[in-house]
């Protein structure tokens, strides 16, 4: 486990990006603390706020990105195919 030191109060703008699952808590955690963000923010969140998104991202190779559709423009031929299996397309819903 990597012990990365996030910032609490408004230096939170210069933490690192989170790496792993308790890193993204401990981010959240000091977002929260700078009053600027609500307490519980997700995984991705953290991520993302701080410059994480990308095909290496923990959350996305988890299969729980919340915008995964936003990696396809970035990916090569293999890491769309690993994309696909990671996430599936869902088949369309029609109340109609």
């Amino acid at each position: 486990m990597s012990k990365a030191k996030f910032i609490h109060g408004p230096g939170h703008i210069f933490n690192p990006i989170p790496k792993n699952k308790e890193e993204a808590l401990a981010h959240g955690n000091a977002l929260a603390a700078s009053g600027n963000y609500p307490v519980g923010t997700s995984e991705c969140f953290n991520v993302g706020i701080s410059g994480g998104c990308g095909p290496e991202c923990f959350v996305y190779l988890n299969g729980e990105c919340d915008e995964p559709q936003e990696m396809l423009e970035r990916l090569d031929e293999d890491e769309i195919k690993r994309h696909y299996e990671l996430y599936p397309p869902r088949p369309e819903v029609n109340d109609g």
